[in-house]
Order: C-alpha cells, then sequence, then structure tokens
C-alpha cells in the first residue's frame, strides 16, 4: 500500500474511515480518494502568492484551523480531515491563493500527512521542520457568524427561512420574514393576530 500510495495517504485513509472507536471495513479503493487530495494539496503550493486575504477567505482560515485543533485534541481524526477538505477547496478555488492561508493548512495537516506537509513547508522557504513549528493560532472574532438562518412559522409551520443579521432587530426580523415568497403565500387572505419572535431563534405570525 505504501509503494502504490504512499505513507500518508495510507495514515490519512485510516483516519479518515470514520471515528476513531468505530469498527471500519479495510477496502483499499477508499485509499484512492485521499491520494487524490494529497495531491491537490501538492499541486496547489506552486500558485500560492503572498497576497492579502479577503474576509470570506480569512473567516474559513480561522474556522479551519480551530475546527481542526478542537477535533485532533478530541481524537476526531476524520472530522479534521473533512475540515481541511473544506479548506482546500475553497483555496483551489481562488485565482490566486494567498501563501498565508496555504501555509496554514500545511500546519494544521501536518500531523496527519507529515511528510507532504514537510516538503512542502520546506519549498515554501521557510526555515527549520514544520513538526518544530508552532500550532497556527484563530481569531475568534472570525469564527463566529454573522448570519443565523430563521424558520418562519404561520400558525405554527414552517412556510419559509430566512437569513437574518445576528445583530438584527425585531422590526428587521418581522421585515424579512414577511417579504419571504411563501410566507407571503400563507399569509393571504388572512388577518395578522399577532407576532411571536423568539431571538436568532425563530418568528411565528398567528393569523385567523
Amino acid at each position: 500500500v505504501v509503494a502504490e500510495f504512499g505513507a500518508d495517504s495510507l495514515r490519512l485513509y485510516e483516519m479518515f474511515m470514520g471515528p476513531l472507536q468505530a469498527d471500519k471495513p479495510w477496502q483499499t479503493s477508499g485509499m484512492q480518494g485521499v491520494a487524490r487530495f494529497l495531491d491537490r494539496v501538492h499541486a496547489l503550493a506552486p500558485r500560492c502568492t503572498g497576497q492579502e486575504l479577503e474576509l470570506e477567505t480569512r473567516k474559513l482560515m480561522h474556522r479551519t484551523v480551530k475546527k481542526v485543533g478542537a477535533d485532533l485534541d478530541g481524537l476526531r481524526f476524520n472530522t479534521a480531515i473533512s475540515a481541511l477538505m473544506i479548506y482546500l477547496n475553497h483555496l483551489a478555488g481562488l485565482e490566486q491563493p494567498p501563501r498565508e492561508a496555504f501555509e496554514k493548512l500545511l500546519l494544521c495537516l501536518a500531523p496527519l500527512a507529515p511528510h507532504l506537509a514537510e516538503e512542502l513547508w520546506q519549498r515554501l522557504g521557510n526555515q527549520g521542520s514544520i513538526s518544530l513549528a508552532p500550532w497556527p493560532s484563530h481569531d475568534e472574532a472570525y469564527c463566529v457568524d454573522d448570519t443565523v438562518e430563521m424558520p418562519v412559522q404561520v400558525n405554527g409551520k414552517v412556510r419559509g427561512r430566512v437569513m437574518l443579521p445576528v445583530e438584527a432587530s425585531e422590526d428587521e426580523a418581522r421585515r424579512l420574514a414577511l417579504a419571504e415568497h411563501n410566507v407571503q403565500v400563507a399569509l393571504e387572505g388572512k388577518a395578522v393576530v399577532k407576532v411571536v419572535y423568539v431571538p436568532k431563534r425563530i418568528l411565528n405570525i398567528v393569523v385567523r
């Protein structure tokens, strides 16, 4: 297996199969998926530049560092790898992936795929082994969602959902809810008796 796919792919596959404590069937064919993931990490390295991070990338970077760190501490290796795959997909979709964002990917990947992470770390011109580099920090401010999805009910039945700014007032929540098409259809020909709003959770319109 190591000769065909490499040691990093073997390590990653064993950790990606599922929860550590669960019984899992061994299927060598599953190795191809994680090998492709590592190939994509390798291919991304030459495209990385030193340009500034856009807000969306910065948010995902901090959230990924936080999640992977917590998952590794909790021995949830499979979900840590899933988070890195999502992060890689985002970076690969950028025209010029920022170097800082890619280096954070390598630092998070190093405990899982140490050989590839070490090679790319050195290629980027970093001094010393990646295994001696400190774990990347994250800023909690970038890990907080700016919006929440709020169900809108009419007489207790969900008729629509709206994306609501976290700091939105009740008036703003009501305005967005009443503008939702399916809610308007449910309200047609009916009189609104009252509106019950639970901040960030739900808005229920009582009609008759």
